[in-house]
């Protein structure tokens, strides 16, 4: 981009200001020439009707006007046909019909009164057509949030027609469905259960939210969501909601009564392992919730990894599985970064129990950077049973390749691997 038009351009949006915000992109100005039934001719600047609109408009001429003198202010021809001349005058066009606004709040008015003239098929077609934008950040800009609640309030089955078709992944895209979640819960859940496998999984979310906001009206469709993506992080959602409200902060008493109120099964357990996340295991003593510790038990390997790090400092009251061993990892690969001797010696004390492998994980973690060498003989030493060996295996094998390859190839083709384990670390087979 040349000088002058860079220097066009920050003037611009000294001026415009608002426009950092996002909300007046080309995104805005379709909707705006919609709303007024104009034709998208180059140069023009359209607003929407109405006398008493903040950013009523002065009339088509005037902005070509107005653009005309921009242009040559900018030293740029206006038929120069070039992709920096496409990039100014979409500037232009968006500060053209901001200018007509006392202030951001009046131009943010104008937007939302563009946006609501719109048809539902209007507004589908605006929506979907942004939603295939190349900026990756388009659909998480304040416009189209607010296009996309506006269509999920007046046309459901159009929003969720338009989410459906990239099954979720589409950044922002849950103000598709979030309002009409919100307003008719059990028409939202009708819908979603019929969903594919993997849309349900996207859609879970919004479930989530409508759980935080209303537990209670979560726990009436939470049968319906037993063994569903959503019902799972329904019940997550609720249980965050009841721990941030008044009252009940400290007290894990209202959560964990919700939680056991559910219906047994992936909701109950999500809920209940929510609580100990929640408020954390001084406060939800485990040994006096037998089915906390169970759902905590239960956690997969991935969820058990996020929960075990915050649990770290009291691994040893968490019960044997994927949580426990991922608190104990976390717990030593800190301790091993302030004292690496001292951490060590807590690890050989561990020496042939269930805690072992996942400490010395943890370990290697914490100084295969420093001696990777050391960090594999550490790693050799956890029996094959489990994924722990493999990990540790893994990190200290790779700080070794990438301080010394040679020495790397050299223990490799000797240490005493299995054959899995040997294609691991090279991608050959023996």
């Amino acid at each position: 981009m040349s000088p002058r038009l860079l220097s066009a351009l920050c003037l611009l949006a000294a001026g415009a200001g608002f426009l950092g915000a996002g909300l007046f992109n080309r995104g805005v100005l379709e909707p705006v020439r919609g709303a007024v039934g104009q034709p998208a001719e180059e140069g023009e600047r359209y607003s929407p009707a109405g006398g008493g609109s903040p950013a009523a408009a002065s009339g088509a001429g005037h902005s070509q006007r107005r653009l005309q003198s921009l242009r040559e202010a900018a030293g740029l021809s206006p038929t120069k046909a070039t992709a920096d001349v496409k990039l100014l005058e979409s500037v232009l066009q968006a500060a053209l019909w901001m200018s007509d606004a006392t202030s951001p709040a009046d131009a943010k008015l104008a937007l939302m009164e563009a946006v609501n003239q719109l048809s539902p098929a209007e507004l589908a077609e605006q929506l979907s057509r942004e939603a295939e934008s190349t900026n990756l950040f388009r659909t998480v800009q304040a416009d189209f949030e607010y296009a996309a609640r506006r269509l999920s309030e007046i046309a459901p089955e159009k929003a969720a027609e338009l989410w459906l078709k990239r099954k979720g992944g589409l950044p922002g895209g849950e103000a598709l469905l979030t309002p009409w979640a919100n307003q008719h819960p059990d028409a939202f859940v009708a819908w979603s259960l019929g969903l594919p496998a993997d849309a349900q999984k996207a859609a879970a979310g919004v479930l989530g939210e409508l759980a935080r906001g209303n537990p209670e009206q979560f726990a009436a469709l939470a049968s319906q969501l037993a063994q569903a993506p959503g019902g799972v992080a329904g019940a997550r959602g609720a249980i965050r909601g009841i721990s941030q409200g008044e009252g009940n902060a400290q007290d894990p008493a209202a959560a964990l009564a919700y939680a056991k109120s559910l219906p047994d099964g992936p909701v109950r357990s999500a809920a209940l392992a929510e609580t100990a996340q929640a408020y954390g295991l001084d406060r939800v003593n485990l040994a006096a919730n037998p089915d906390v510790r169970e759902a905590l038990a239960a956690l997969g390997p991935a969820e058990a990894r996020n929960v075990g790090k915050q649990f770290a400092a009291a691994a040893d009251k968490l019960p044997q599985g994927p949580v426990r061993e991922s608190a104990l990892a976390a717990q030593i690969s800190s301790a091993a970064q302030k004292d690496p001797q001292s951490a060590a010696k807590k690890v050989e004390a561990l020496s042939g129990s269930a805690d072992y492998p996942a400490a010395v994980r943890g370990f290697v973690e914490a100084t295969a950077s420093k001696d990777p060498v050391a960090a594999l003989d550490w790693a050799l030493s956890i029996g094959p049973q489990g994924g722990q060996r493999s990990a540790a295996l893994e990190k200290a094998a790779a700080e070794y390749f990438r301080q010394k390859p040679n020495e790397a190839r050299k223990w490799v083709t000797s240490a005493s691997l299995s054959a899995e384990e040997y294609f691991l670390l090279t991608g050959f087979r023996r």
